[in-house]
């Protein structure tokens, strides 16, 4: 279950992180991505480096599920997901 008091602002702070540090191979994305200030980033990365921002320490991968469940976090957090191909399939 993704924490409810991930902030929008420690979403856009975690894709500072990423574009500074990068993607993990093993952390990279499938099947979407998210849109942080025009980038792509995968969903399920970008909410556990905001969980680590916000609580000192990455939640699990295996504690929620990608897709819909972080899609629509982050969708009700104000940002879009397109599919690989660069299509918006949710906007907020």
């Amino acid at each position: 279950m993704i924490p409810r008091r991930i902030t929008r602002e420690q979403l856009i702070r975690a894709a500072e992180t990423i574009e500074r540090n990068g993607i993990p191979e093993n952390r990279k994305s499938t099947r979407y991505n998210v849109l942080v200030n025009g980038n792509k980033y995968p969903p399920k990365y970008l909410i556990a480096v905001a969980s680590k921002l916000a609580f000192g320490k990455m939640i699990s991968a295996q504690s929620y599920n990608g897709g819909l469940e972080s899609n629509s976090f982050l969708r009700g957090s104000g940002f879009s997901i397109t599919n690989k191909i660069g299509e918006i399939i949710n906007h907020p």
